[in-house]
């Protein structure tokens, strides 16, 4: 690898994520075309609610979408974990998300090359001969803004 590189794909690894409580705001249905321009609308609503809870200082935030069950819609869910028990505020809500299934990844990079850590867990899914379910979900380690290098993304796919 060159040492001018500004971004890194880890390999897959396949793991169970367990049953977590969800600090979280939701979007209306929406076009994967625009789950971008509806992130920016969310960020700020789940900034507010958790300045309000006293909650999450420091962690991770988490980027769940799945498929509405009409065709091509999503729902975005934003938010991060927190202790049972910790209680909905502002336009937040509070639920448990299960255990799942998934294969996942780390990208260490700026948003701009985000498709290629993408398409690689894709072809490793497909490699391992795996199936991909419909939920993924993004978990910022860290996160410094759109163009850093330094951010940590954890990518994770459901498998069936």
């Amino acid at each position: 690898m060159s040492a001018d590189v500004d971004y890194l794909i880890g390999q897959m690894r396949l793991q169970t994520m367990p049953e977590q409580p969800f600090f979280h705001v939701t979007s209306a249905p929406t076009a994967m075309a625009h789950l971008d321009e509806e992130l920016n609308r969310l960020i700020p609503l789940l900034e507010a609610a958790q300045a309000e809870a006293h909650v999450g200082d420091g962690a991770p935030v988490i980027i769940r979408y799945y498929p509405t069950g009409a065709p091509e819609m999503y729902l975005m869910e934003v938010g991060i974990p927190v202790k049972a028990g910790t209680q909905p505020a502002g336009e937040a809500q509070v639920t448990t998300l299960p255990p799942y299934r998934c294969a996942a990844l780390l990208y260490w990079g700026s948003l701009a090359h985000i498709q290629e850590p993408y398409t690689a867990l894709m072809q490793a899914i497909k490699d391992a001969g795996l199936t991909q379910g419909p939920e993924c979900r993004e978990w910022y380690y860290h996160f410094e803004g759109d163009t850093s290098p330094n951010n940590i993304i954890g990518l994770h796919m459901e498998i069936r």
